[in-house]
């Protein structure tokens, strides 16, 4: 799990970003997160009874009910029995947002093209500004397959803590704000429960069998 740090393009004046030397600190603060996050589940799942281990960490994860960028509203519950990707992030992520979210369209275009059918959700973390109608506009420059959601502050709140996802509220000059937040696909099973990271950084055909498992492994079950 990494994070990252975006400055708000809203205004016009060159924004404030963190050093990078503040960079590293803030990253290995959520490396440590992440880490003891997934040494909990760990140490959980050990002492329960072999027969009750679950497959995946549903530690992370949990229902939601969210404006579409598509129109309507999407509910979790309407997911099940469909493994689907989740990613965060605000629309006014000038470039790791916008870069991830392509290189993860053309993924699912290539998975689609192999026979595959899996759908993403981006969910925004920046509810203020990124309404319904802001967020249908945004996920126009990116492939139908993953889904813009906003919500109110209270559901993305909501969402945002059962997915365990970090997010920092920065200032910056002139009343603008940037967010500082955990940048990972999420990739969830049909039952809602985390499986696990989506490593883009490895590579599109390492990723592309990630997707061919978590897709199998849903009809195995």
């Amino acid at each position: 799990m990494t994070m990252a740090t975006e400055p708000g393009p809203e205004t016009r004046s060159e924004p404030h970003p963190l050093t990078p030397a503040s960079r590293r600190g803030s990253t290995l603060i959520l490396m440590a997160f992440a880490l003891a996050l997934v040494g909990i589940v760990a140490a959980t799942i050990a002492y329960l009874p072999r027969g009750d281990r679950p497959s995946t960490l549903s530690v992370v994860g949990g229902p939601f009910r969210l404006e579409s960028s598509k129109g309507g509203t999407v509910d979790s519950q309407a997911l099940k029995g469909k493994p689907f990707l989740v990613f965060f992030g605000f629309t006014q992520c000038p470039n790791v947002c916008p870069t991830t979210l392509a290189d993860l369209g053309t993924l699912l275009d290539e998975f689609a093209a192999e026979g595959g059918d899996l759908q993403a959700y981006y969910i925004t973390l920046d509810p203020e500004r990124d309404t319904q109608g802001v967020m249908r506009e945004y996920m126009a420059s990116f492939t139908d397959r993953i889904t813009g959601l906003t919500g109110t502050p209270q559901q993305i709140e909501g969402v945002t803590r059962d997915y365990r996802a970090f997010v920092k509220r920065v200032p910056l000059p002139g009343g603008d704000y940037t967010l500082e937040h955990t940048l990972m696909v999420y990739m969830m099973d049909r039952n809602g429960g985390f499986a696990g990271p989506l490593d883009l950084n490895a590579g599109h055909a390492l990723a592309l069998k990630q997707l061919h498992k978590l897709v199998a492994d849903g009809r195995n079950t």
